[in-house]
């Protein structure tokens, strides 16, 4: 048996013929396809707004865009953040198409030096500021902001504790490598802490500060005086640890949990609307000195599948490299490391 034809509700299918015949009216009089030209005339059309269809009747025939601009001016409502918006995209999309221009123009080039002694990224530095700017404004305007949720002042009341962040961790490997191995080998943990980059957009940025000191301190606190602890990432602690044991390392990841639920529920106290936060955590372990992006990535991917099996343990890797790159290295820090 053939299944029944789709049919419109009575008034669904009333707008779509009116919105059928509005485009067929603007098409035939060679007026532009604009949101506010179809707007009119589909008012005029329903028949709601008896001044505006008397307007619209008394217009000289053929009607033409001019008359018809004026008449959208009388009766179309204001949308003052749809004009803004249309002149803040199009900036955006000016800037971006001055920065086209510039690369395919070879304008900018990534090496060497200019010959009036200027740096040459200067200008492409100067262009992508020019994009991100234009971008952020659209951005406002799209994007509503958060509105602060009350009851947040008192966690305010500690004082800040940063933690750098991951251009130091690079710099921090490399003085480890020149420095040489730490008997028990080197590992880097990672901890993502799974509901913290949101609380920013939902109005608790007061909580986030909070949740965000209070993990750095008692980190600080956790960890050997030769370990150190970054932030890689806005939900995202890394651990460089002087250490591979298992045992440990998964200790230490049971501490840094407990301190973000303690201070979660601290929170939980004045914030109702305050939402689960979890700690997930991927480690990485090497015994010889590694790129970093190598040792990074590989904790990256251990920490993505504690993620995908919601694993409350680290999920663990171990990080090795070829014997080109090994000669390489061993070149650079000016000594053989054990392997």
């Amino acid at each position: 048996m053939r299944p029944p034809p789709h049919r419109l509700l009575p008034h669904v299918r009333e707008a779509d013929i009116l919105g059928r015949k509005a485009f067929e009216f603007l098409s035939k009089n060679h007026l532009d396809l604009s949101p506010d030209n179809f707007e009119l005339v589909h008012a005029v059309m329903t028949g709601r707004d008896k001044a505006l269809r008397a307007a619209f009747l008394a217009l000289p025939k053929p009607v033409g865009q001019a008359a018809l601009s004026i008449l959208a001016q009388r009766f179309l409502p204001r949308r003052p953040m749809v004009s803004a918006l249309k002149t803040t995209s199009e900036q955006a999309v000016g800037a971006l198409e001055d920065l086209r221009r510039l690369l395919e123009g070879g304008a900018v080039t990534v090496a060497g030096s200019s010959d009036d002694g200027e740096d040459p990224m200067a200008a492409l530095d100067t262009q992508l500021q020019a994009c991100l700017d234009a971008l952020q404004a659209v951005c406002k305007l799209v994007i509503a902001e958060p509105v602060e949720v009350p009851g947040q002042d008192h966690l305010t009341a500690q004082l800040s504790f940063g933690l750098p962040g991951y251009s130091s961790l690079v710099q921090r490997l490399d003085d480890v490598f020149k420095e040489g191995m730490p008997e028990e080998g080197l590992s880097l943990m990672l901890c993502r802490i799974e509901g913290l980059e949101p609380l920013s957009r939902s109005g608790l940025v007061k909580v986030s500060d909070y949740m965000k000191n209070t993990l750095a301190r008692f980190t600080h606190r956790l960890i050997a005086k030769n370990d150190a602890a970054y932030w890689t990432a806005p939900d995202e602690l890394g651990l460089l640890i002087g250490a591979s044991s298992e045992t440990y390392l998964a200790q230490l990841g049971e501490k840094v949990s407990r301190v973000v639920a303690d201070a979660e529920a601290i929170a939980r106290k004045s914030i109702k609307s305050m939402p689960k936060l979890a700690c997930r955590f991927g480690c990485a372990r090497t015994d010889r000195p590694v790129p970093v992006a190598q040792l990074y990535g590989a904790a990256r991917q251990s920490l993505q599948r504690a993620e995908l099996t919601e694993s409350l343990v680290p999920v663990f890797t171990g990080v090795s490299i070829d014997a080109s790159t090994l000669r390489r290295y061993e070149a650079l820090y000016g000594r053989r490391h054990r392997g």
